[in-house]
């Protein structure tokens, strides 16, 4: 199956074995970043804006993101997967971030909504006590949860072992429970 983007043709990422493109990305080769561009970028921007929780922030931050894998991507040894790469230099440009932003208080989600509303209600109950997780366990939650990486690989992505991604795994369940618990 193909995919049209920006006016060329070009193999799914889903369905081309990695050692067929990633040299050309490797090279500079227009249509295989524009490859990598096109199957991460939704993933990045929803992992950016679960860490930063601002969408202005999270498009920077995948961006300067995109920048960084690019520049880098001919060093790039293969000794992980391009996905869990990429997602390591996301994470570590949102958090970047955020230490830059001043301290200010979570993003409010108190909205009036009907009673009708629940599903919308639990959502942003879920991303307002997402906000006041701290950031590393927000991170965790954010791999794991949303992203679906397992514990092999957020060991790549967040560059600690297994055990280590197990117990921050826990600690951030918990004191997610503990804010979600005083959420009206």
């Amino acid at each position: 199956m193909e995919t049209f983007l920006t006016g060329r043709l070009f193999p799914r990422m889903e369905t081309v074995d990695e050692r067929n493109w990633l040299p050309a990305a490797q090279n500079g080769e227009l249509w295989a970043l524009e490859h990598i561009y096109a199957c991460y970028q939704t993933p990045l921007y929803a992992l950016c804006y679960r860490i930063l929780g601002r969408p202005e922030d999270a498009e920077d931050a995948m961006q300067a993101a995109f920048t960084h894998a690019f520049r880098a991507l001919p060093g790039f040894r293969g000794e992980c997967r391009i996905k869990t790469w990429i997602y390591r230099i996301a994470v570590n440009e949102a958090l970047s971030l955020l230490r830059k932003r001043r301290p200010t208080e979570p993003p409010s989600e108190t909205l009036s909504l009907p009673d009708s509303a629940p599903d919308v209600q639990r959502k942003l109950a879920v991303h307002a006590a997402l906000a006041r997780v701290r950031p590393d366990y927000r991170v965790a939650l954010a791999l794991h949860y949303w992203e679906g990486l397992s514990y092999e690989e957020m060991t790549e992505v967040l560059n600690l072992s297994l055990s280590a991604v197990k117990m921050r795994l826990n600690r951030a369940r918990e004191a997610f429970r503990k804010i979600y618990g005083e959420e009206p």
